[in-house]
């Protein structure tokens, strides 16, 4: 689970990918939203509105974080998480064994249509090789066959590089929504929050990303994902066509030296755009929401939105930094996320509201 830096008692997300045509300027940058689908549920209806807040602000893209440690948030038959097998409470699909709700394919095949409608691209993620120990929870209590592939893939709460059959795997469940999109739109695949050393290059997981890009490009698809896996030393053996969220240089860990480490062999977000990489800024200390009662006290709120519009620009990208600035042309645009808390301190027609304020300050920044 990322380590979130409190800053009085607010803290702020964004993750975006983007279309439109890349510019220099940040009045033209694609703007967004990243929605956490796996900590907390959002139903069709939900979602529906935050397109209609996007489209009403002029952004592109809503990402729906699907999966995490927490839930394996949508239709998968290769899980057996399915409608044939759900109980159904109104219009929502909920797992029998783990009691948690998910989307169904059709329900999110229906959102991709409502945003393509709206010039929204939903974009959902299918996050791995990290924050997949629902995943594999479901693998291990759905049949013998996936057991035994568990016992194969899974290496604690995460899937396994370094065996082949991980990649195989992925690729087939990813499999699953790909005829759900539009051709040229985008499937995420993560990519964030997992264990890897400290060397500087990691051959097994550029095998893994560039594998899961070509498949995906096979299926007339594009790839995004986070930054995380990225390393300075990597980059030209990894494919360039990939868009990359870009959340933190170091991923905010309390660990000190692990965080040096991670600077030292990460690559910074101009270096990526200068290797020929669209990002998406996705700034977590300017950018991200959480569901948390100290987010939504006004004054934290005031204090938000004074220095969002104050002191943050879209090339603006490691913590508060106005050094070493995103100002390529490749650095295509933003986006502004909302994660739960992991409590479920409030409902979703609650964080609808509440996070509305958020909302409309970044989408009226020129």
């Amino acid at each position: 689970m990322r380590h979130w830096h409190i800053w009085l008692g607010l803290i702020t997300l964004a993750l975006t990918l983007s279309l439109g045509v890349p510019t220099a300027q940040a009045a033209t940058k694609s703007k967004g939203l990243i929605l956490d689908n796996a900590r907390q549920y959002y139903s069709v209806t939900t979602i529906k509105k935050f397109i209609r807040e996007i489209h009403a602000g002029g952004g592109t893209l809503l990402q729906l974080h699907l999966t995490d440690d927490s839930r394996y948030g949508v239709e998968s038959a290769k899980l057996g998480q399915t409608v044939k097998a759900a109980k159904k409470k109104g219009d929502v699909y909920y797992n029998r064994k783990t009691k948690l709700a998910f989307l169904s394919k059709k329900q999110l095949r229906a959102l991709v249509v409502y945003g393509h409608q709206r010039h929204v691209e939903v974009i959902p993620e299918i996050d791995t090789p990290g924050h997949t120990t629902a995943l594999i929870k479901l693998l291990k209590t759905s049949s013998k066959a996936n057991r035994k592939l568990a016992q194969q893939i899974a290496h604690g709460n995460e899937l396994n590089l370094h065996v082949s059959q991980t990649q195989r795997f992925v690729k087939s469940l990813l499999g699953e929504y790909t005829g759900l999109l539009y051709r040229g739109q985008h499937l995420a695949i993560g990519g964030d929050e997992y264990s890897s050393t400290t060397k500087a290059t990691q051959p097994t997981a550029v095998s893994y990303t560039n594998g899961l890009n070509r498949y995906l490009n096979r299926k007339g698809l594009k790839t995004s994902m986070w930054n995380d896996g990225l390393m300075r030393a990597d980059l030209p053996k990894l494919d360039h066509n990939i868009l990359v969220t870009y959340w933190s240089y170091d991923g905010e860990t309390n660990d000190a030296k692990l965080i040096q480490a991670h600077r030292q062999i990460r690559a910074t977000l101009p270096q990526l755009n200068a290797a020929g990489f669209q990002t998406i800024n996705a700034n977590l200390w300017y950018l991200y929401v959480i569901t948390r009662p100290k987010t939504f006290v006004p004054a934290n709120v005031t204090y938000w939105q004074q220095d969002l519009t104050r002191n943050w620009t879209v090339q603006v990208w490691d913590k508060t930094s106005h050094q070493n600035l995103a100002t390529s042309a490749k650095n295509v645009g933003s986006a502004i996320s909302i994660w739960g808390d992991g409590k479920k301190t409030y409902s979703q027609t609650q964080v609808y509201q509440k996070t509305r304020p958020f909302l409309t300050t970044y989408f009226q920044l020129k």
